[in-house]
């Protein structure tokens, strides 16, 4: 067997095994399936390009890189660079949640205590 196609067979398995996870992650509500949908995508695209290398070809002369595997990388940061950002996204959205619901706990809490005050 070609050195090539074990490599691709061990690829398509190893991409199998990490779709599986994030799958299993969201079926235990341990992921949101919006968190996990840049991961799923990543997990296809990977699948897709490793059972038509030609694509790869093909999409590299087309932009013109002089080597598939430069495209690869660069389609590699790039898929990896949006599901960082979204993840940032994700918790600078919960940093300011957790900073406001902080302060109208503050806010109850002190109302609270004039009320006992009072009474």
């Amino acid at each position: 067997m070609d050195v090539t196609v074990i490599m691709r067979i061990l690829v398509a398995i190893a991409d199998l095994v990490f779709l599986m996870c994030v799958l299993k992650l969201v079926s235990q509500d341990k992921l949101l399936l919006k968190y996990s949908l840049l991961w799923i995508l990543l997990c296809l695209v990977v699948l897709v390009c490793d059972a038509f290398p030609e694509i790869m070809y093909w999409a590299a002369d087309l932009i013109g890189f002089i080597s598939p595997s430069n495209f690869i990388f660069l389609v590699a940061i790039g898929l990896l660079l949006a599901i960082t950002l979204s993840l940032s996204v994700a918790v600078s959205r919960a940093v300011v949640a957790n900073k406001n619901l902080t302060q109208r706990l503050a806010l109850l809490e002190k109302e609270l205590e004039r009320t006992e005050f009072e009474s």
